[in-house]
Parts: C-alpha cells; structure tokens; sequence
C-alpha cells in the first residue's frame, strides 16, 4: 500500500513531545507492575489519547502513515523513545502497531474500512505468531491452519506470548490455509475478535522480566472465522511485503539500553568517588560509544528504508543494527551493577528490572542464528529478507517458492 507523501517531521515531533510528557508516569509506574505482573491499561489508554495507537494506519484513515514506503524513521525514533521510559508499554505500542500496520497493507478495500477506523477510535490489537509453548520443550513447529467450511473456516490452534491480548479487541492470528505446500507460501492472516466463542486467554505469564506485557498463551477451540475476517493473499507476507519487524526490536533495545546508561551516568555524578574515577569514567565512555554506534546504524537502515532501497539490503542492516542494539542492551546495565555497586539491586532502582527485562525482551530471536546469514553473505552466499527463518519470516526455507 503506497503513501507517497513524505515522513511529517512535524507529526513526529508533536508525538514526542507526548512521550516526553507520558514517560515519567510510564517510568513512576514501571516498578509496581513488574512486581505484580500487571498489566499497564493506563499506558495504554494514555498512549491512545496521545495517538500512538495509530502510528502505522494510513493517513487517509485518521492514521500518522508509518511503515510505509517513505516514512518509517519516525516510527523508529518514537519507539526508542519510549522504550527508554518503559520497555513493556513500549513493546506493546509496538506490536499493536505492526499488526496494525499488517491489515493496512494486505486488507482488501472493504476490510480496511472495517478495521482502520475502529483501530483509530482506539481498539488495540494482538498478533499471535508464536507457537513456541511455555509448558513443552522441543523446537518450536507452526502448525495452525483454518480448516474451510460454509461461509468461511474452523481455526483449533495454540498460540504463545500473546503481547497486547490483555486490552485487544482483535487477535490477528498468523495462520494458513490448508494446502501441502510450504507453510509460509500459504499464510493468512485470521482477525479474531478476543471475545469469540472458542477463544480462551491461558493465565500461564511467569516470567524473568517484560512482566507488565502479560504475554501469554492463547487457546482457539473450533473458532468459526468468517471469509470476511481473513486477511491477505496466502503467502502474501513473504511475498509482496518488504517490510519486516528487525529496526522495531533494535528501536526498543536501543531505548532500554540509553534508559540504563542515563542512570548509571547520573548515580555516577551525584558520587565523588565515583566520577573521580578514571577507570569509572572510562566505562561509561566505552557505552556512550556503544549507544552512538548502534543509534548511527539504526538511523542509517531507516534513511534506506526511507529511500525505497533493495529490501534485501535494507534487511542486511537491520540484522547488523540489531546486533549491535542487543549487545548495548545487555552490556550496559550489567555493567551498571559492577559501578553502581550492591545498592544497584535495591527494587528502589531500575537498573535491576531493566536487565531483567532486557534478558528477556533479547531473546525475540537468537543473534547467532541472525550473524550467520551475515556471515553466509560475506562468503558469497547470497541474502534474502524473507526467504530464510527470521524474526519477520516463518520457518521453512521452501517459502513462496524460493
């Protein structure tokens, strides 16, 4: 779906002038519901008033355009920001707007006038992908498929971490239709709304950290999906889709990791012990490096994205700039505790929940299975954005004929 107008920087600005003024409140509350796995409906009514529900709707529609072609810098730059106040809300924003995002692009007409201005008016979204269940081991397998009857399908399907489920009006099930051939070549997308008959939200969230996102499994019974309420052309994801999800992740890591350096520098100022310190000070010179080096990489993959160029390229340097975000993410507050010292574990800090939470937000996709294809590029091997497992692409590598 194509928006040539260009990014608003305007637009962008006044939203995060928002933030600036919804984050200490997002930051003040952060505590309380980490320690009782709540969910923050506050945040998220707050972010729906600032209009950052409606991030990647299209501008016709009431929406702010972005994720689309011209226009995905400023949704960076507002995820980053957000994130540095509270990883969770901001995740959460995230994963709303993407599903959102989704529906815009591959919705017929009649389906975006359905579902855009609803979205505007403020129904959040879930978009159930994973099928990674936190009660089984062994390798995750995607398996839900609609089986067809009269007026459109049955879906009996499990679905994990389940982020935004806790507000959603709709569940945006990625599934398949019924077929042989490749999964991925076959995917829909099944928008469920959260109280239909058959749907069941599974209390099994118990995790290290991301708490307040209340991810949890979903449970799909013999749910009848009308034909209507089925999104997309099978395969159309991998096929007729450039965009994926890798700068998003990257965004919110960077924001968490600049959150955590912003503490650890001001604990170190307020001590003179500390900030006399030459090995103290030559630490945190070596994070405001780390920090501008994947900020620069995040902001150039977003400049190409702008530009329109190749896909498969611009998906090169998000895995490169995502790389480099986990790394701050997880390096920079672990660091804070050896600097800060035993008081940095004290709930009365962040630091401790921003690396509990890093942990665990990091662990989206496995770094070293994403460094390989750079490697397998390096070597000659060629790279492809969407035909080969990613964050953004389901497993088999057969996908839309590769």
């Amino acid at each position: 779906m194509e928006n040539p107008l260009p990014a608003d920087e305007t637009a962008t600005d006044q939203l995060l002038a928002a933030v600036e003024e919804l984050g200490p409140l997002w930051r003040q509350r952060m505590a309380e519901h980490d320690r009782t796995s709540t969910f923050p409906y506050e945040n998220l009514a707050e972010a729906k008033e600032a209009g950052l529900n409606r991030l990647t709707v299209p501008r016709e529609y009431g929406g702010f355009g972005y994720w689309m072609s011209g226009n995905f810098s400023g949704l960076y730059r507002l995820l980053e920001r957000m994130a540095y106040w509270d990883t969770n809300t901001a995740q959460l924003v995230q994963v709303h707007n993407h599903a959102a995002g989704i529906i815009a692009f591959h919705s017929s007409p009649a389906q975006r006038d359905r579902y855009l201005p609803q979205i505007v008016d403020g129904a959040y979204l879930a978009s159930l992908g994973s099928e990674a269940h936190l009660y089984e081991n062994g390798a995750e397998a995607l398996a839900s498929e609609l089986t067809a009857v009269d007026g459109g399908y049955r879906l009996t399907a499990r679905k994990a971490f389940a982020s935004v489920a806790a507000i959603a009006r709709y569940l945006m099930v990625w599934c398949a239709v019924e077929g042989d051939t490749a999964y991925a070549g076959r995917m829909v997308f099944a928008v469920v709304p959260t109280d239909a008959p058959g749907v069941t939200l599974l209390d099994d969230w118990h995790m290290l950290g991301m708490r307040s996102t209340v991810s949890c499994s979903v449970s799909f019974e013999d749910v009848f999906v009308p034909t209507e309420d089925v999104v997309g052309e099978p395969g159309g994801w991998i096929n007729n889709d450039p965009r994926t999800f890798s700068c998003g992740y990257a965004s919110n890591h960077l924001g968490t990791a600049q959150g955590a350096f912003d503490f650890i520098a001001a604990y170190v100022a307020s001590r003179d012990d500390l900030s006399s310190s030459e090995a103290v000070k030559v630490r945190l010179g070596r994070m405001d490096a780390q920090l501008f080096a994947a900020r620069s990489a995040l902001r150039q993959t977003a400049a190409r994205l702008d530009r329109g160029d190749d896909p498969d390229e611009c998906e090169a340097d998000a895995i490169r700039t995502m790389h480099l975000a986990k790394n701050a993410v997880l390096d920079i507050p672990y660091q804070g505790f050896d600097i800060v010292g035993a008081r940095a574990a004290h709930e009365r800090y962040p630091l401790g929940q921003m690396m509990r939470d890093a942990r665990t937000f990091t662990l989206h996709f496995r770094d070293d299975l994403y460094v390989q294809r750079l490697a397998d590029m390096a070597m000659g091997k060629g790279f492809s954005a969407k035909k080969a497992r990613s964050g953004s692409t389901p497993f088999d590598q057969s996908a839309a004929g590769a």
